[in-house]
Parts: C-alpha cells; structure tokens; sequence
C-alpha cells in the first residue's frame, strides 16, 4: 500500500551570461493519501505542447556555425565565445571547471539526509551518485550532457527510461561549490525523475523533435548547443543559395533572418523568446515547444504572462524582458531602447553593456565628475542593481530594472494579486477574445499546477470552464479542466474533461493515465483498465502504465494478471520502488508472504528514505501475527514521514487494541489534520468517541469529515446511524 509521489519541484536551469526560461514542473496538489497501490507516473504532462499534425517534424538539423563560419567568421567565432554559444554540450567538450574532490563534490540533501556526490570514473565518464549512510543503497546516473555556459552555473543532464532528466546536483561558478539543484532543496526533492521537457529546454538548446507519447524524450538529432538559428531562423536555404553563387542583393533575404531590419518591438520580440519567461507561456492553438521559427512574430507563438504591477523588488535570472520595460530608459526611448543597445549577441563587449549602450541616448556630463563618471565607467554600477536572485541560489546578477537609486528603500514589494497580464498581447494580430480566455484559463492552471498556487486553482476551473464552453477545440486545455475537476473532487466532471481532451487529440499518450485515475476513483474499473490498455499500447514501453495496469488489475482481484504487469514494470524501470512495494502488496494478496517481503525489501533497498516501503513490512509483520513487531514498522515509517496517513491509522489501530486510547486519538486526530480527504481517518476517530460515550464528539467528527469530504456515502451512512442511536 505504497504511497503516490510527493509534487514535483519546479524545474530551473541557469544556463548562459544571462539566462533563459526557469519555470517547468510541478505537479497538480496531492490528491488522498491513499492506502490503495501507488499511482506509478511519477510527473505530470505538460499539456501546453500542443500537436500540430500539418507541421512536419524535422529530418535533419540546420546548418550549423561551422557554414555559417565560412561567410561571417568574426560573427560565428564572436558568438561561440558568448555564454549563449555554449549553452548544452558533452562533458568532455570544453574545459572543466568543477571541484571534484569527494570532500567539495559531495552534499548532503537538507530534508531526505540522502547524499549525492558528483564524480569522474578512470574512464573519464561522469556520473552523479545518490546514497544513504547507514545503508547499502546507491544508484548512480551518467551525465550525458553539461548544460550552461559555467559563467554562473553547470547544471547536468542525464537519461531515465529513454527521458532527459536534470541531475540533482549543479555546480555554482561564483563560489566555486557543489549544492542542489534549485528545486531539489526541500522535500519535493524528485532526484532523477525531473524530466526536461521541451518548454523547459525550449531556452537552453535548438530544437530538437519531441518524442510522441513521452513528456521529456527526444527523437534523433538532439542538437548539442543553441547555434545562429535561434535568431535568424533555418538558413538551410540561405546556404544552399550562396553555395550556388546567388549572392546578397541588397533586398531583404527571403531565405533568413537578419533581426537588425526588424522594427524595435521585432527585434526586442527575437531576445524575449528566451530573456522574458514570464510567470507563465502558454502556447498559440496549433504550436509545438519543439518547432518555432524567429521569422514568426513571437506573439504569433505563445502568450507570456506577468502579473499585474509587479515592479517589486525581486528579480529571477532570466527577466531581463520584464525588468527592463519597468525602466523609465526603455519608456522615454520611443520605441527605440532594445535589447541590442546594450548588448551585442555576436561577441562579448563589456564596454557596450555596461557605458557605451547608455551613450546613445546620455552624455556623459549628465552625471559629471562630481558622481564619479567619466570616460569609460560604469553605469550599470549605479543604476542597476546587482545582487541575489528570487529564483537561483549562490549567484550574483544584474537587475535589468534601470533606475536612478536602484537600492532605494522604497520601493514596494511584490504585488500579491492574481491579475495575469499577457504582455505579447499588444502587437498580437488576429486574436479573439475566446482564444485569449482559454490561453489565460490555461495559465492560471499552470500557476496552480506546476508552482503550487493554490489560489490560482478556482480562478482556473471558473475561467476554462466558461472559455471552453464558448471555444472547445484545444485539448491541452480540457486536460487542464480536468486536472481542476478532479483536485476538486467532481471525478464525473473530470471524466467528461478526459474525454473531450482525448477526442481531440487521440494521439496523446500521458494524459491517458491521469484520466484511468479518475476512473479508477470512481470505481470503473474496466473502464479504467481499457485506457491504460491504449496507452500501452501507443507506446509498449511506457512503465507508469503498465504499472498503474497492474494496480487496477490487482484491485479487481487478478493477482495473477497483476503479477505480470508489475513485473513487465520492474523489467523496465529495476530502480523503481513504487512498482516493488505494489508487487509485494499483490503477492501478499495472493496470500505468497516470502514474495512479498521479498518485494518490500528491495523498494527499502532502492529507496531507504520511502515510509510507505518501510509501512508495507509492517503490514506484512501483522499479517503474521506479530503485532509489537508491526508497531515498531509503523514508528519506522511515521520517523520517516510523520504525516504519513496508512501508518498514523495503523498504529493507532494497535495501540487501541493495547489499550492506549489516548496514543490512540492523538494519532488518529493527526492523520485527519494531515489528510482530511481520506475517509478512513474521520470513522475511526468518530467510533473511538463514541465508544468512549462521547456521542457529541462523535457527531462533530462526522461533521468536519463531511466538511472535507461533503456527500461521502460512507459518513453521510455514519451520520444517519448516529442520529439513530447506533454506532457509526
């Protein structure tokens, strides 16, 4: 009776000078903590990736600098020296710059107690390793790929079950040490299952084709770097002309790019791709993370999303976008301050970014001898502020928010309202206002969904609910409504969400698990198992499916089916821990107990730090008679996770048949607390009482359960039978 996986942590790269999109996954809030075999997907979709069936996916990548080198050398070797041009590469494919002494590689994880260490084998392959003291656990993962340019951090990716994951540890430039991952930090700590997908690294690399019916697997050529074509476009055919000798005519080249002939508003467009993330990006109807062309207006692309008057104080890494259109320089320029005033993409220039940008419009008597300026110093030292970021642990960067006294006391701090703003919106063509509501609803559902915003949750629901009713056609959004049905207990609401989405988009394959779930909760079994059923086969490798197959099959009482769906699960992922514990509750059903502890020994040994692993051998240990033996599991696991709900009922079960009714209560008043959705909690609380003769406690136990879970035809039974006089 393992437990579901705790959210995911928001997924966050630092990658160039200045870096590019931070925000990626979290999953939707924690549904019951049911005693039931645990849900085996371990992430959630990314709904926003969107199909476009009428857009090919690439057969082959671009060319690359190296023909682009050969009629703009200075631009291609100028650029291949910014933090831009090396963005995502192999290890040994530039200098190293990390401590790999095992006493500087090696960190503790502050909530777990797990150790990680990053290290190089004699083969000069590099690895990142997780172990736990005491114990004979450790799993180590291969760094296929160093993602950042090392001017602030390296961050590490490897491959888990065919996805590109991000590696828990990062490497942090400025003081030279070795610490977790942002996200990693707290006990949403997702160790090697944090999947980079292509939103994700959507600003940290070309593009590279999406693998269908997987959330962070990619199709060959996974390109290696972001190259001249994040800017100017595919010059396959700009190439492909030259070498033909069909040389420039001083007309506009159809077959590239040249983002200088752009307007202001076009040219700011072309950095904001990467360099204004946002609080969220929602993808236009009909667009894919994987395939975008700069030759589109960006508003044509996504929405991005702030909120409304955020002029705050904080600042992530990559919101020079944002941070600059606060400044009164970018307001009072007309149009004309861009990215490019400051800042040349083709090679580092400290001079331009830092004083002779500013030269454009100031002079340099307008701050004078008597502020310290002169020739060739530093603007940006006083009128941009430069300290810690709100999103990137032990960096130091440059606040894009250009003002007069930067580090003035006044000013306020961030807004907490939910007003979202889609800031492409102005220069948007085309638009609908039902095509804008259903994006905002969208945005809404990520802020709730991958950055625990609770508050956007209803905002979320009430918006997508009346969008798609007036615009049903994308199925990224009903799966969104979905999601929101289903947190909000309405699972017939969910279902009919499932299906809209599914008769949308057929060929999606992750969604299908979410949508078995919300049958399974209602109790359709066979339905549940028929969608499971598709999904695998969409794709025959797909673990968390046929895991969560053998859940449903288990639940209807086919140990033996069950069996072997778990076990084609543990061939596919052996270092899974779920999949074991499950697979020993189904042999302990089948009544095979070695079997079983057997299975709940290795999802310990794969992961020491699981309470519901250690729980399950308590189960077991009871199930043989020994109760004191089961109770001292059940401590085990509540040390290891003290809201841990199967195992506050289990011990409060055995302590009241010790006789501890008040060890009894105080667990049981707990694990309501912790999990007021599971309906187990608030019966035994409410027999308790009124065994104890407290029949008003009773009746007030019921209540608040029914508060948690209103119309649960268990208590609504257990209300009726206590106004009868019986017990509940």
């Amino acid at each position: 009776m393992p437990r579901r996986r705790p959210p995911a942590a928001p997924i966050v790269f630092v990658l160039l000078a200045a870096a590019g999109l931070a925000a990626c996954s979290r999953s939707k809030p924690p549904a019951a903590n049911d005693a039931a075999p645990a849900r085996a997907d371990a992430v959630p979709v990314d709904a926003a990736r969107a199909v476009d069936a009428a857009a090919p996916a690439p057969t082959r990548p671009p060319p690359g600098p190296d023909a682009c080198f050969d009629c703009h050398p200075d631009q291609a070797d100028g650029y291949a020296a910014t933090g831009m041009g090396h963005t995502l590469y192999r290890p040994d494919a530039r200098p190293t710059i990390e401590d790999f002494a095992p006493e500087a590689a090696t960190v503790t994880h502050p909530v777990s107690g797990l150790v990680y260490r990053a290290y190089v084998d004699d083969d000069g392959t590099w690895w990142q390793e997780e172990t736990m003291p005491g114990t004979a656990h450790r799993r180590r993962v291969k760094v296929e790929y160093v993602v950042g340019s090392g001017n602030h951090t390296r961050s590490y990716f490897g491959i888990v079950e065919g996805e590109l994951v991000q590696l828990p540890l990062t490497w942090y430039s400025h003081r030279r040490l070795w610490d977790m991952s942002p996200g990693y930090e707290d006990s949403s700590n997702l160790r090697f299952d944090r999947p980079v997908k292509p939103q994700c690294i959507f600003c940290h690399n070309d593009l590279s084709p999406a693998r269908a019916g997987t959330l962070a697997g990619y199709d060959a050529p996974f390109a290696e770097g972001m190259t001249c074509t994040r800017c100017h476009g595919d010059g396959t055919q700009h190439v492909a002309k030259r070498r033909a000798g069909e040389g420039p005519t001083g007309a506009p080249d159809p077959w590239i790019l040249n983002p200088g002939r752009l307007d202001p508003v076009g040219q700011l467009r072309i950095c904001q791709q990467c360099h204004l993330p946002g609080e969220a990006r929602v993808l236009l109807e009909g667009q894919r993370w994987d395939r975008y062309d700069p030759r589109t207006p960006l508003e044509d692309f996504m929405s991005i999303y702030v909120f409304a008057e955020d002029g705050g104080r904080e600042f992530g890494i990559a919101g020079h976008g944002k941070r600059l259109a606060l400044s009164a320089c970018f307001k009072g320029s007309g149009g004309k301050l861009t990215c490019t005033t400051c800042h040349d993409p083709h090679k580092l220039d400290e001079a331009k970014s830092r004083y002779t940008g500013c030269l454009t419009c100031h002079k340099v008597e307008d701050c004078g001898d008597a502020h310290g300026m002169g020739e060739a110093k530093d603007c940006a030292r006083c009128h941009m502020r430069s300290g810690g970021t709100s999103d990137i642990p032990h960096v130091t960067f440059t606040d894009h928010f250009i003002r007069e006294r930067p580090d003035a006391p006044d000013h306020a701090a961030r807004p907490t309202t939910t007003q979202l703003v889609d800031v492409l919106a102005a220069t948007r063509e085309g638009d609908t206002p039902a095509k804008a509501a259903v994006r905002e609803g969208i945005a809404h559902a990520h802020l709730w969904r991958f950055q625990g915003k609770n508050e956007h949750g209803p905002i979320a629901r009430a918006a997508l609910t009346a969008a798609l009713t007036e615009r049903p056609v994308r199925a990224d959004a009903w799966y969104e409504l979905a999601q929101l049905h289903e947190a909000a207990g309405d699972l017939a609401a969910a279902d009919r969400a499932h299906q809209e989405a599914a008769k949308r988009d057929p060929t999606a394959t992750v969604p299908l698990l979410d949508w078995a779930e919300v049958l399974e909760r209602m109790g359709r079994l066979d339905d549940a198992e028929k969608v499971l059923r598709q999904a695998i086969e969409k794709r025959a490798d797909y673990r968390q499916a046929w895991g969560n197959l053998a859940n449903v099959l288990q639940r209807q009482g086919r140990y033996v089916e069950a069996e072997a769906a778990y076990a084609r699960a543990d061939e596919l992922a052996p270092h899974e821990p779920i999949t074991a514990g499950n697979r020993g509750y189904n042999a302990m059903q089948m009544g095979d107990l070695e079997a079983a502890a057997k299975h709940f020994q290795a999802a310990i040994d794969r992961d020491p730090t699981s309470a519901s692993a250690v729980f399950n051998l308590g189960v077991l240990v009871a199930r043989k008679g020994d109760q004191a033996g089961a109770q001292r599991f059940f401590e085990r696991a509540l040390a290891l996770d003290p809201a841990f709900a199967p195992a506050r009922w289990m011990r409060a079960r055995g302590r009241l048949a010790a006789g501890d009714v008040v060890g009894a209560r105080t667990d049981l008043e707990r694990m309501v607390r912790d999990a007021p959705r599971r309906v187990d909690g608030w019966l035994e609380l409410a027999r308790l009482h009124h065994r104890q003769g407290d029949r008003g406690a009773a009746f007030e136990t019921v209540r608040r359960g029914l508060t948690a879970l209103p119309g649960h035809p268990l208590l609504t039974q257990a209300m009726q039978q206590l106004q009868a006089g019986a017990p509940p």
